[in-house]
């Protein structure tokens, strides 16, 4: 079982364990085996676990069953051996110990059932064999039945062995967490402390001590917070056996259980033992006698937040920020949506320079200790943002515009030199390519500059040739293999941050740097930003004005508005599949659907449905933009009064100017290469990823259908569960 698994695991690394052994699974299977025991478990099968009284009456009738069995001699004689062994190892008649369960599926990795069996405190010889058989029936107490139920856990899978540990006569005893599981720190303990043993505290009947205390690599250690709990009762051991409950004196319920060199002790041993386990957040019972500290469980904290590995080569303190939160999207990515985001992110950044270390295959590959950048967690991305974090590195790639929140973490994190301090040109090689790439980048930007629409044509041309080639991979007959797919799949993965980087980063430099210039310039930094409204060919904008140009066809048909005003979206969504809505809004719809049918929720996880797939969810915005009635919240109105408000913005800006006639042809011009090249910065998410997303997703799912038909695999979307490397084997 678990518990005896990790106290066995604690005493081989020498840490300080109560001696004990083991009645393992074998013993409890003979119980499971006896006839009675199978007849009475045949119970569960058609139990309802909703009602309360039939559980409680089962659980009665199989505990009372598994108590009256009895056992054969030889195995009494063996408990009862093991327990003399351990009295005579401690030099004592009759040993007190602790009767503990440890269940197959308790105190686990992944999973801690803790606390679902019974414990027993303070027993003896004399009564040893009927504690052990009551620790067995506990596995069958309502509420270990009324969960494993509920989680499809087969109870005949489940084995419980139990542990038959000395008793400590704990002067102080509690728990200690190696991370805050609160917060979910790694660098804080917290520990809850109380008088007697730790019976009183596991069980909720007092408040304890709370320290939390922060500890980092070294061992350095600051106690930073103490709550003095009131400790109300103690529960100690009694003499002939059992236990029994005092009431703590007034004087000493104000006063530490543990004085401050305990707990800086107790502390640096939860880490210690943490680090044994590798670094897995664990969860303590301790006890405290004569001086002596003792660890009696340990069992990992499966509540916490996951924290990505680090990779092959890395150590030290790493600072990483979520991926989603910079998209604003929270949910968890499908394994093939974050490879990809990964293979495109880490590939544009080993174009400038960064992430070299790194290959296409390390970044396609499913093993975690092979992702330097880009990793994953509870998964969502996370990117590794340690090597950047200097001031000249953050300002260029923009750290502090992803997040508000971000951009003040990423701040005091530089102040507090918290990271050392190291130029991203600190490698010579990489100064080299960092300036080999930068010099043909700047020269383009300045040419784009002089000449944005050139730049901004050159751009959308390249996007367009970047298209053809997608299409024209998946109709060649040499690719028309499902492994052909793939393959094709990985190149575009390969051209398109080149793409991005060749031709986008140039025409966004120039928008970005008249932006910055403007906010230096204007008085308000709030006006120039309002500048941006002005910007043409927006991607969001033109969706917005396509959505609404068909919302006002439906308006003027009253056929098709009594149809919006009455159907559900799903049944709309079936006539647009159809065809069924009159021929100039049916073909505005599939002209929208053509062109922003690739968008979707969670849009950046390929492994997401787009709109194309749920046209429903267009239908929904049809019929919110249908409430408008207001010709003023009319989306045209909205997106002229914005555009307007550009103007106005630009003319306070102007009216301002400390030296007008030095500062007024220079804000025209960056105004003017603004509302021309701005727009691009949304398009290599839409143009680029969005789009080139939809398209292979597509083309993967038809292809799919092979895996399904050979019972590779259930569902054609199952492809979307698996990493690049691991698709590519499902192809083969």
């Amino acid at each position: 079982g678990g518990k005896g698994a990790n106290l066995a695991i604690l005493f081989q690394r020498g840490f300080s364990v109560p001696d004990a052994f083991i009645v393992t699974t074998h013993a409890f299977q003979y119980v499971l085996n006896n006839q009675q025991t199978k007849d009475v478990l045949l119970i569960i099968d058609t139990l309802d676990v909703e009602n309360i009284n039939q559980l409680e009456n089962a659980s009665n009738t199989i505990k009372a069953t598994i108590c009256d069995i009895c056992l054969p001699s030889d195995m009494i004689d063996l408990i009862i051996n093991n327990y003399n062994h351990l009295c005579e190892k401690n030099a004592t008649m009759n040993m007190h110990v602790a009767v503990r369960s440890s269940a197959t599926a308790e105190d686990l990795p992944d999973n801690s059932f803790a606390g679902q069996q019974d414990t027993y405190l303070h027993v003896t010889k004399e009564n040893l064999i009927e504690k052990v058989k009551e620790c067995w029936a506990s596995l069958f107490t309502a509420r270990a039945i009324s969960y494993r139920k509920k989680s499809n856990i087969d109870h005949k899978i489940v084995k419980l062995a139990v542990v038959i540990q000395q008793m400590i006569f704990s002067e102080v005893s509690g728990v200690a967490f190696t991370a805050n599981p609160i917060t979910g720190l790694r660098n804080e303990v917290v520990i809850d402390s109380t008088y007697g043993l730790g019976e009183a505290l596991v069980s909720g009947l007092v408040t304890p001590d709370h320290y939390e205390i922060l500890i980092d690599r070294n061992e350095n250690v600051e106690i930073r917070l103490k709550k003095i709990g009131e400790k109300s009762i103690r529960i100690i051991g009694k003499s002939d056996g059992g236990t029994e409950t005092l009431e703590t004196i007034d004087n000493d319920k104000k006063v530490e259980a543990l004085s401050d060199e305990y707990i800086i002790e107790l502390a640096k041993l939860a880490k210690r033992v943490e680090k044994s386990y590798n670094n897995q957040p664990l969860d303590l019972e301790w006890g405290f006698t004569n001086g002596k500290l003792y660890i009696l469980q340990a069992r990992p904290i499966t509540t916490l937040f996951p924290i990505p590995k680090p990779a092959h080569g890395q150590s030290g303190l790493r600072c990483m920020i979520s991926f989603g939160t910079a998209q604003g999207f929270l949910e968890p990515m499908t394994p093939l949506g974050q490879s990809v985001i990964r293979t495109v992110l880490s590939n544009i950044l080993r174009k400038i320079g960064i992430n070299r270390n790194c290959s296409f295959q390390d970044n396609k590959s499913s093993d975690p200790l092979r992702h330097h950048l880009f990793k994953s967690a509870a998964n969502r991305l996370w990117i590794d943002i340690t090597g950047v974090l200097t001031p000249p590195a953050s300002k260029f790639f923009g750290l502090s515009m992803i997040d508000t929140g971000i951009g003040k973490i990423i701040s005091y994190l530089m102040r507090s030199k918290t990271f050392p301090s190291r130029s991203i040109l600190s490698s010579l090689k990489t100064c080299v390519f960092m300036f080999l790439f930068f010099i043909p980048l700047i020269l383009k930007a300045i040419r784009n500059f002089l000449f944005p629409r050139y730049g901004k044509q050159l751009f959308m041309n390249q996007m367009e040739k970047y298209h053809q080639f997608i299409d024209e991979g998946f109709q060649d007959e040499k690719n028309q293999s499902f492994i052909g797919y793939v393959d094709h799949f990985q190149n575009i993965l390969l051209v398109l941050p080149s793409t991005i980087v060749k031709y986008a980063v140039p025409s966004l430099i120039p928008s970005i740097l008249s932006l910055r210039i403007l906010q230096k310039i204007a008085k308000d930094p709030m006006d120039a930003l309002a500048l941006t409204r002005a910007v043409e060919s927006n991607p969001t904008t033109e969706m917005n004005l396509m959505l609404w140009k068909v919302t006002v066809l439906i308006r003027d048909d009253q056929t098709t508005l009594s149809l919006f005003e009455n159907e559900t979206i799903f049944s709309l969504a079936d006539m647009y599949k159809q065809k069924s809505f009159k021929l100039d809004i049916q073909l505005e719809m599939e002209e929208f659907f053509r062109t922003y049918g690739c968008r979707g929720i969670g849009e950046v996880d390929m492994g997401r449905k787009r709109w194309s797939d749920e046209p429903q969810l267009i239908m929904d915005q049809f019929k919110n933009y249908l409430k408008i009635r207001n010709p003023d919240k009319a989306i045209t109105t909205i997106h002229d009064r914005s555009k307007q408000s550009a103007y106005e913005a630009f003319s306070k800006i102007e009216s301002e100017l400390r030296w007008p006639l030095i500062q007024r042809p220079l804000i025209n011009l960056l105004f003017s290469r603004l509302k021309i090249l701005f727009s691009l910065r949304e398009c290599p998410k839409f143009s680029g990823l969005i789009q080139t997303f939809a398209k292979c997703r597509q083309a993967l799912l038809n292809k799919a259908q092979e895996a399904v038909n050979e019972n590779l695999i259930s569902n054609a979307d199952d492809i979307f569960f698996l990493h690049i490397d691991e698709l590519k084997l499902l192809a083969l």
